[in-house]
């Protein structure tokens, strides 16, 4: 599983560190009712812009596998589809 950002790559940096942690969230190491990293976290350990990680988290939250919870952060939905739970 790639977890780092390739800078050279076609594919936008966002969409790069969706697929890390979507594949993350697939395997387990996130799982359902779990707190994601947050912007800043991701920008220490990925090397991007928080803007990138809040693009990422974004489209994460578009497929369902994550949601903002106001004055707390991000966190993969209880009923994540796909889970062995959902």
């Amino acid at each position: 599983m790639t977890t780092e950002i390739d800078p050279m790559s076609p594919v936008p940096r966002y969409r790069q560190l969706a697929a890390i942690l979507r594949k993350a969230i697939e395997v387990g190491q996130y799982p359902p009712g779990s707190r994601l990293p947050s912007e800043k976290t991701l920008n220490q350990t990925h090397g991007v812009a928080r803007e990138t990680a809040s693009k990422a988290m974004d489209a994460l939250a578009a497929e369902g596998l994550a949601a903002m919870v106001p004055g707390v952060g991000w966190h993969v939905p209880p009923e994540v589809a796909g889970s062995p739970d959902a």
